[in-house]
């Protein structure tokens, strides 16, 4: 009878114990995201973001004395690094040079290849002083970093707030972080290059006064698709 009694005590306590492990693991998993926590691992851009990080871009151009300007290879090289300039940073762009008995003439050709790019003098700065006989040109321009994948914290096969995985469009994002060409695109949009003046002055000219062969022509091919056609043989 004893050893009955004390078999049935250690059942319950065992059943006590079990159930109070039940309900530590319900208390662990009662953690339900919130909606910002939500919302971020919907969204692939928020929950793995592209960071950036500067990288400078020289050019070095050797200057000739002050009586002589750039060769034809120098003015295309400047007028090039410039463009570039122009498309992929948002800082100033930095000329340093040296003395004022080297390059004079050389250096008015370097600021009339920046006008030529299409640089407004105020986008260009003075940089540290190079070496004597060297001119150089530099921009810092934004480089992107790609997000590292691979993170699985939870088992995705029990979602209950029907969320996508953790990982999900992490790949994405690093593709197009390795693949874009400039990463200032991935920032911001870029302005758009002015539209033909000639032909938007047309076809303003023939949407506000009506160009009447346009007409005459559009009338006449609707005419002559309505018209039946003849079923005589």
């Amino acid at each position: 009878m004893t050893a009955t009694v004390a078999t049935i005590r250690s059942a319950k306590t065992l059943a006590l114990v079990a159930l109070g492990v039940l309900t530590l693991s319900a208390c662990g998993d009662s953690h339900r995201l919130t909606s910002e926590e939500a919302w971020i691992e919907t969204s692939a851009a928020k929950a793995h973001p592209i960071d950036f990080v500067g990288r400078r871009e020289y050019l070095d151009v050797e200057l000739p004395p002050s009586r002589h300007g750039l060769s034809r290879n120098q003015y295309a090289d400047v007028y090039r690094f410039a463009l570039r300039y122009k498309q992929e940073s948002t800082g100033r762009l930095a000329v340093s040079h040296g003395g004022a008995r080297y390059g004079g003439a050389a250096v008015a050709d370097v600021r009339r290849a920046i006008e030529e790019a299409g640089i407004d003098p105020s986008r260009v700065a003075r940089g540290k002083s190079g070496g004597r006989h060297l001119l150089t040109l530099s921009y810092e321009r934004p480089v992107a970093l790609a997000p590292e994948c691979g993170h699985w914290p939870r088992d995705v096969g029990r979602e209950r707030e029907r969320v996508p995985y953790t990982d999900f469009g992490c790949a994405t994002q690093r593709n197009l972080a390795g693949m874009v060409q400039n990463s200032r695109d991935l920032i911001g949009s870029q302005d758009e290059s002015p539209a033909s003046s000639e032909r938007r002055g047309r076809v303003w000219s023939s949407y506000t006064g009506g160009d009447a062969s346009s007409v005459k022509q559009v009338v006449g091919d609707t005419a002559s698709e309505s018209k039946p056609k003849s079923t005589k043989k």
